[in-house]
């Protein structure tokens, strides 16, 4: 932190915290709202006592859960991420090992006092067990598959329709096919149509003539055959099929599959888009997890069970489809889907796709048929999640899942479903990203947004703390307020796996966090960094400024809003599905849309050219009642799907020109000119900094008496500004401190036109901060003080103190001018009495290192401790320091330094420079507050003593040097040399020059 740290008071006032700001969270000094864990167990052979220790140690840096995770070599059927060792009839999910395992960890969870989620399936818990025999049925993974038949003119035809392409699911460990035996096909509909001049019956893409398609459905027999004379030109003969694909999310048992072993029988993943496939994956979870063992009605009781939960959606299908579609299809468009089907297939798939696709060229806007394909398919995923989500309920749980993750679906409508949407860091990495699901998140009422956080590519042994909390802030900037890290794998032994022990996806991805790691033991400060920062994102309700109208389906990282014109000017923004606005409490009131919820100011319609009638009368309605709305980039003049009459084309026109006539709204050319039209409606931002800065983004959470404020500098330059906050009700801020946990009353500031301005912040490249305004007496159990500062010379910084007095501090001598908010003014003299700034020497280190043992196959460590360097040279990483090439562990650095505090008129701060991984520092034997790793600066005034004084800082690595020293390692059969991935030896330890910054000290008495 650069300035943070100088400009705000820690008052010892009555410790009596407001009452609505209390309760299920915690306070913000001692809060409930930790960080949770990806917690994966190979299989159930995992021994009771090691799972027990590994939730104890998930407790111990204050985490508050964990989510279960049978990975099973994430299904055993990639080439790259483990074999299966152990017979899955034994210990797969559902299996009767696998009911011992859940039970043991249930109670653990119980035992700390944490939470458990259940995944609901092995590998991201998108199926469960089934029979083999049983796969094809309904409620399992469905797709449209077609086969095709070219026509010369007039050809007659007879005989059976042209068989589909279909591609078994072959495993990339032994490339053998692991999809279920599946041979049902049932026709969906049988089409004929002829090519346009010129096209090519071999090329890859055939354009059809769309007023040439025929339905033949009706014509084909019993035994799936047809008789027919072809059109007087070019054409071909297409026949869909839906199936079961068969699709594997777990391998079956080595000798076979038993009717009685459910272990044996294999996963597969059911049908995500209806409520029977969600009843499959409901029906054996009950059956054979819940019912057993006391499991259910132990993660029932309060504070225990917490979600059940669905990971990313990594499986496929050439074209997803279920049952119903035809007709789900109809109702919501109007027009059945049948003679559409041609174009289907061109929609971007991540599974096998068949040689050749179609579609209608120039002959009609075809595209309009994917919007309406798309659209349905979201409708019907909405009813497989919301089926999961009212079961869990009935059960003591919630919903969880990564709605929409990898599918051609509505984010912003499917977001809204789960009880706690889920993102994840490695494919939702941008802010604008996740906030294309948060505006979902709000208006479905949902408290809890949570993002898979450090999965890191190519950093397995290899993330540092300050990648990972930077992760976690920026998933925070876009509306996430649980970190769930990834992740923690069980510690224990396994066939087939060598020190430091199982590895998840291959060594491809970042991390192994854990007992393993050398700094384990020094995880919690920075996770509780996280908590605190949690605690203030999950507080009250989320208020967003702005709504930005999206109908698409799938997650850019191109941004719809384009530009940084609302970031700039400090507008909060995100993105709405018409669904949403269908929503309860999704209305004007009080010039706010969704009052109760984020409390839009003002709507945006942009670059959209076309919307849809229920939200083109959405916004009418909106505006009617009060709510500014800027139009961008065009207006709207047509609806996204098709229509045979063009009725409901001739209504959004209507609507528009209707909206067009209100007084509160406005057209703009583009983005450039958005926030200027939000201006002129007097709509302006919560939170704003006085210089355009695309890198600094806010963040505001409202509880009753209070708002709170996350700003993130995502930039690479330190930024400073004049930080403006705009609340609903007055009050006084506050700065609070998640590295200490402390609350302190904002020193200087000033209130003009209702706008809160506190001046002279400053941010380093990636820190974040957190501000409250408060209308209670007592905030956090810190009292508002009856005077502060309105304005105080440059480059002095004032903080309050316990005493009822105001400290200005200074790196420079000076006498400074200030005013008091009576209108009172004075000066004080601050001087350094000669101090300056200073780089301590005299370093000696001594590093434990963490090593591989003897026999690889022991997963346990050897600690050993190397001989004590003396630093002559000053401080240098590790592997430059002679034998220590290749070592990970942890450094224990000491030196002395003397102080003199000039009775009291000087204070030190210490400067670690660079923060590689981990530390923790104690002078004379104290620990002193965790440096912030974005600007490591400590005030260590109530440290020291006039003197000598003595500094220890403990630095802890990550493991990747020592593993890098051993090409033997393995994992699961899977040798990490095999990967291909093994990045250079980091650079350990303190790596810069450590600073003892003094600065002077004088009190105002007020």
């Amino acid at each position: 932190m650069v300035a943070l740290w100088i400009l705000f008071a820690t008052l010892c006032w009555p410790a009596r915290v407001a009452p609505s700001l209390t309760g299920e969270l915690g306070s913000f000094a001692s809060p409930k709202t930790g960080v949770k864990w990806r917690y994966w167990i190979e299989d159930a052979s995992a021994s009771p006592d090691i799972l027990r220790a590994d939730v104890a140690e998930m407790a111990s840096v204050g985490s508050s859960g964990f989510e279960l995770l049978s990975y099973q070599s994430y299904g055993g059927e990639a080439q790259d991420t483990g074999n299966i060792l152990l017979d899955p009839t034994d210990f797969a999910f559902g299996s009767d090992n696998f009911v011992d395992v859940t039970a043991v960890l249930v109670g653990a969870a119980m035992d700390n006092n944490i939470t458990i989620d259940f995944s609901m399936g092995p590998d991201q818990g998108a199926g469960v067990p089934v029979f083999p025999d049983d796969v094809d049925m309904e409620g399992m993974n469905t797709e449209l598959v077609f086969g095709s038949h070219f026509l010369g003119a007039g050809e007659t035809f007879s005989g059976p329709l042209p068989n589909p392409m279909v591609f078994p699911m072959v495993s990339g460990l032994d490339n053998q096919i692991d999809s279920a035996n599946i041979t049902t096909m049932r026709l969906v509909s049988a089409v004929i149509a002829e090519l346009i001049p010129g096209a090519n019956s071999s090329a890859s893409r055939v354009s059809l003539d769309w007023n040439t398609v025929q339905d033949l459905t009706s014509q084909v027999d019993n035994s799936s055959s047809i008789s027919f004379t072809a059109p007087n030109a070019s054409s071909v003969l297409l026949a869909y099929y839906s199936r079961r694909n068969g699709f594997p999310e777990a391998r079956r048992g080595f000798n076979g599959s038993f009717l009685d072993e459910p272990g044996s029988w294999g996963s597969w993943v059911v049908d995500h888009f209806s409520a029977k496939g969600a009843n499959v994956s409901i029906s054996f979870i009950e059956q054979n997890i819940l019912a057993r063992d006391n499991i259910g009605a132990m993660a029932a009781q309060p504070g225990v069970g917490s979600y059940m939960w669905e990971d990313s959606m990594e499986f496929f299908a050439q074209l997803f489809w279920t049952d119903a579609f035809p007709q789900r299809f109809t109702e919501r468009h109007g027009y059945e889907i049948n003679k559409t089907l041609p174009v289907l297939h061109t929609l971007p798939n991540r599974g096998p796709k068949a040689n050749q696709t179609f579609d209608f060229g120039s002959t009609v806007t075809w595209q309009k048929f994917l919007e309406d394909y798309q659209d349905t398919l979201t409708s019907l995923y909405i009813d497989y999640m919301t089926t999961f989500r009212e079961w869990s309920h009935t059960i003591g749980f919630q919903f969880s899942n990564q709605p929409g993750y990898n599918f051609r679906l509505d984010v912003a409508a499917s977001a809204a479903i789960p009880d706690a949407p889920e993102i994840e860091s490695l494919g939702v990495p941008t802010i604008d990203e996740a906030r294309q699901l948060s505006g979902g998140v709000h208006l479905g009422n949902r408290t809890i947004f949570s993002s898979e956080t450090g999965a890191n590519p190519g950093e397995t042994y290899t993330i540092r703390m300050p990648e990972l909390l930077l992760d976690a802030k920026t998933q925070y900037a876009g509306g996430v307020n649980v970190a769930l890290l990834h992740g923690f794998p069980y510690s224990g032994a396994y066939p087939g796996t060598t020190w430091p022990g199982i590895v998840t996806f291959g060594y491809r991805f970042a991390d192994m966090h854990g007992p393993r790691m050398p700094a384990w033991d020094y995880y919690k400060e920075y996770l509780d960094f996280l908590k605190r920062t949690q605690y203030t994102l999950q507080s009250g309700i989320a208020k967003v400024d702005v709504a930005i109208y999206r109908k698409d389906y799938d997650i850019t990282g191109s941004p719809p809003f384009r530009g940084n014109s609302l970031v700039n000017a400090g507008y909060t923004y995100e993105y709405v599905s018409p669904e949403n606005l269908k929503l309860p409490g999704v209305s004007v009131s009080n010039g706010r849309l969704a009052a109760g919820g984020p409390a839009y100011k003002a709507f945006v319609l942009n670059r959209g050219p076309n919307i849809t009638v229920d939200a083109a009368q959405k916004l009418l309605d909106y505006a009617r009642a009060g709510l500014p709305i800027v139009i961008s980039g065009g207006v709207p003049n047509d609806i996204p799907g098709f229509e045979t009459d063009g009725a409901q084309q001739a209504q959004v026109q209507d609507l528009m020109q209707q909206l067009l006539n209100e007084t509160n709204v406005k057209v703009v050319v583009n983005e450039t000119q958005v926030p200027g039209a939000l201006s002129s409606f007097g709509v302006l931002p919560a939170a704003s900094v006085s210089t355009p800065l695309a890198t600094i983004y806010a963040i505001r959470r409202d509880v009753p008496d209070a708002s709170y404020f996350y700003l993130f500098n995502s930039g690479n330059t330190t930024e400073n500004f004049t930080l403006s906050l705009r609340t609903d009700i007055p009050g006084t801020p506050f700065f609070l401190d998640a590295f200490t946990g402390k609350v302190s009353p904002v020193a200087l500031w000033t209130n003009d036109s209702g706008a809160i301005s506190i001046p002279s912040l400053s941010l380093a490249p990636t820190e974040s901060a957190l501000f409250a305004v408060s209308s209670a007496d007592t905030f956090e159990g810190v009292g508002v003080p009856n005077v502060h500062l309105s304005a105080l010379d440059s480059p002095a910084v004032a903080v309050g103190n316990a005493n009822g007095s105001i400290e200005v501090q200074s790196t420079s001598d000076g006498v400074f001018n200030y005013t008091l908010s009576t209108g009172d003014t004075g000066s004080v003299n601050v001087t350094l009495s000669g101090e300056t700034t200073r780089t301590l020497s005299g370093w000696q280190l001594s590093i434990v290192a963490w090593t591989p043992p003897q026999n690889l196959s022991s997963i346990e460590p050897v600690l050993v401790p190397q001989p004590v360097f003396n630093l002559t040279q000053g401080l240098v990483p590790w592997n430059t320091l002679a034998g220590q090439a290749n070592t990970s562990g942890v450094g224990t650095y000491n030196t002395t330094f003397d102080w003199d505090a000039h009775s009291d008129t000087v204070g030190p701060k210490l400067n670690f420079g660079t923060v590689f991984h981990t530390i923790k520092a104690f002078v004379n034997d104290v620990q002193i507050p965790t440096a912030d790793p974005t600007s490591p600066i400590v005030d260590i005034t109530q440290f020291v003593a006039t003197g000598s004084n003595t500094l220890r800082v403990e630095a802890a690595s990550t493991l990747l040097n020592a593993v890098n020293a051993v090409p033997q390692i393995a994992s699961l059969g899977f040798r990490r040399t095999q990967t291909g991935i093994i990045p250079a030896n980091q650079a350990y330890g303190l790596v810069a020059p450590v600073q003892l910054i003094p600065y002077g000290r004088a009190s105002i008495s007020l």
